[in-house]
Protein backbone atom coordinates (compact mmCIF):
# COMPACT_ATOMS: atom_id res chain seq x y z
CA UNK A 1 0.00 0.00 0.00
CA UNK A 2 1.23 3.49 -1.34
CA UNK A 3 0.77 6.47 0.66
CA UNK A 4 0.19 9.75 -0.58
CA UNK A 5 2.35 12.64 0.96
CA UNK A 6 1.61 13.42 4.31
CA UNK A 7 1.10 17.43 4.75
CA UNK A 8 4.92 17.88 5.80
CA UNK A 9 5.84 16.11 2.44
CA UNK A 10 6.99 12.29 4.03
CA UNK A 11 5.45 8.99 2.42
CA UNK A 12 4.49 8.05 6.64
CA UNK A 13 1.33 6.20 6.75
CA UNK A 14 -1.71 8.59 9.04
CA UNK A 15 -1.28 7.71 12.48
CA UNK A 16 -2.86 4.61 13.73
CA UNK A 17 -2.27 3.19 10.62
CA UNK A 18 -0.98 -0.55 10.85
CA UNK A 19 2.29 -1.28 8.49
CA UNK A 20 3.59 -4.06 7.47
CA UNK A 21 7.46 -4.94 7.26
CA UNK A 22 10.60 -3.69 9.06
CA UNK A 23 10.69 0.08 9.74
CA UNK A 24 13.03 2.39 8.05
CA UNK A 25 16.70 1.94 9.27
CA UNK A 26 15.60 -1.55 10.78
CA UNK A 27 19.54 -2.95 11.43
CA UNK A 28 17.83 -6.37 12.60
CA UNK A 29 16.52 -7.16 8.69
CA UNK A 30 17.52 -10.11 7.55
CA UNK A 31 21.23 -9.95 5.67
CA UNK A 32 21.54 -13.50 4.88
CA UNK A 33 20.40 -14.60 1.40
CA UNK A 34 21.60 -17.85 -0.46
CA UNK A 35 24.25 -16.58 -1.70
CA UNK A 36 25.90 -14.70 1.81
CA UNK A 37 25.11 -18.14 3.30
CA UNK A 38 26.62 -20.01 0.51
CA UNK A 39 29.86 -18.06 0.77
CA UNK A 40 30.12 -18.37 4.89
CA UNK A 41 29.83 -21.88 4.45
CA UNK A 42 32.31 -22.59 1.97
CA UNK A 43 34.32 -20.33 3.66
CA UNK A 44 33.78 -22.68 7.27
CA UNK A 45 34.31 -26.18 4.99
CA UNK A 46 37.59 -24.89 3.54
CA UNK A 47 39.13 -23.66 7.03
CA UNK A 48 37.33 -26.97 8.39
CA UNK A 49 39.38 -29.06 6.15
CA UNK A 50 42.86 -27.67 7.34
CA UNK A 51 44.83 -28.32 10.61
CA UNK A 52 43.65 -25.72 13.39
CA UNK A 53 40.07 -26.37 14.05
CA UNK A 54 38.59 -28.99 16.13
CA UNK A 55 35.04 -27.03 17.30
CA UNK A 56 32.84 -24.61 15.05
CA UNK A 57 33.00 -21.85 17.75
CA UNK A 58 36.34 -21.77 16.99
CA UNK A 59 35.67 -21.23 13.16
CA UNK A 60 32.48 -18.68 13.93
CA UNK A 61 34.87 -16.86 15.91
CA UNK A 62 37.52 -16.26 12.87
CA UNK A 63 34.69 -15.90 10.28
CA UNK A 64 33.09 -13.33 13.02
CA UNK A 65 29.87 -14.28 13.59
CA UNK A 66 28.26 -16.69 16.11
CA UNK A 67 27.90 -20.37 16.11
CA UNK A 68 24.64 -21.03 15.86
CA UNK A 69 23.87 -18.83 12.68
CA UNK A 70 25.48 -22.36 11.17
CA UNK A 71 22.44 -24.05 12.32
CA UNK A 72 19.73 -21.37 11.47
CA UNK A 73 21.07 -20.67 7.67
CA UNK A 74 20.90 -24.85 7.39
CA UNK A 75 17.85 -25.21 8.65
CA UNK A 76 16.74 -22.15 6.46
CA UNK A 77 18.34 -23.54 2.89
CA UNK A 78 18.27 -26.46 2.95
CA UNK A 79 21.07 -27.23 0.35
CA UNK A 80 23.82 -26.15 3.16
CA UNK A 81 22.81 -29.28 5.46
CA UNK A 82 25.45 -31.55 3.51
CA UNK A 83 27.90 -28.89 3.78
CA UNK A 84 27.59 -28.07 7.43
CA UNK A 85 27.28 -31.78 8.15
CA UNK A 86 30.85 -32.03 6.14
CA UNK A 87 31.76 -29.62 8.22
CA UNK A 88 31.05 -30.83 11.73
CA UNK A 89 32.56 -34.21 10.32
CA UNK A 90 36.17 -32.86 9.64
CA UNK A 91 36.09 -30.92 12.82
CA UNK A 92 35.70 -34.16 14.80
CA UNK A 93 38.07 -35.80 12.81
CA UNK A 94 40.23 -32.94 13.68
CA UNK A 95 39.93 -33.18 17.11
CA UNK A 96 39.98 -36.83 17.11
CA UNK A 97 43.16 -36.79 15.14
CA UNK A 98 44.57 -34.07 17.37
CA UNK A 99 43.98 -35.99 20.69
CA UNK A 100 46.11 -39.08 19.10
CA UNK A 101 48.92 -37.30 18.13
CA UNK A 102 48.73 -35.37 21.53
CA UNK A 103 48.30 -31.69 19.81
CA UNK A 104 45.31 -31.10 22.18
CA UNK A 105 44.75 -32.98 26.00
CA UNK A 106 42.69 -36.20 25.80
CA UNK A 107 40.62 -34.45 28.32
CA UNK A 108 39.74 -31.64 26.56
CA UNK A 109 38.80 -33.97 22.89
CA UNK A 110 36.69 -36.23 25.00
CA UNK A 111 34.59 -33.35 26.16
CA UNK A 112 34.48 -31.56 23.01
CA UNK A 113 33.63 -34.94 21.19
CA UNK A 114 30.72 -35.64 23.95
CA UNK A 115 29.28 -32.49 23.85
CA UNK A 116 29.28 -31.11 20.00
CA UNK A 117 29.71 -34.49 18.27
CA UNK A 118 27.28 -36.98 20.56
CA UNK A 119 30.25 -39.41 21.54
CA UNK A 120 29.01 -41.24 23.90
CA UNK A 121 30.94 -44.12 26.20
CA UNK A 122 27.36 -46.02 27.15
CA UNK A 123 25.46 -48.21 25.12
CA UNK A 124 21.85 -46.51 24.18
CA UNK A 125 19.42 -48.58 25.61
CA UNK A 126 16.42 -47.06 24.49
CA UNK A 127 14.41 -48.40 21.50
CA UNK A 128 16.14 -51.54 21.98
CA UNK A 129 13.15 -54.40 21.58
CA UNK A 130 14.35 -58.14 22.83
CA UNK A 131 11.31 -60.37 21.85
CA UNK A 132 12.00 -63.45 23.73
CA UNK A 133 9.27 -65.88 22.78
CA UNK A 134 8.38 -67.80 26.08
CA UNK A 135 6.09 -70.46 24.36
CA UNK A 136 7.98 -73.63 23.04
CA UNK A 137 5.89 -76.65 21.93
CA UNK A 138 7.08 -79.38 23.57
CA UNK A 139 8.42 -81.13 20.25
CA UNK A 140 10.41 -77.92 20.41
CA UNK A 141 11.64 -78.39 23.71
CA UNK A 142 12.71 -82.24 22.81
CA UNK A 143 14.47 -80.76 20.07
CA UNK A 144 16.85 -78.72 22.18
CA UNK A 145 16.87 -81.17 25.83
CA UNK A 146 17.91 -83.73 22.90
CA UNK A 147 20.06 -81.57 20.97
CA UNK A 148 21.92 -80.12 24.90
CA UNK A 149 22.50 -83.92 26.17
CA UNK A 150 24.37 -84.40 23.20
CA UNK A 151 26.88 -81.60 23.27
CA UNK A 152 27.49 -82.89 27.21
Amino acid sequence: MVHKPNKDNTTKPPKGTRTVGAPEGNVNAQKWDINTATKLFDDALELSRGDDYDFIGEIARDLKVYRELFNYLSDTYSDLKPVYSQILSNLEANCFSHSKKGKIREATAIVNLKSNYHWTDRIDQKGLVVNYNTEVSKEEAKNISDALENEV
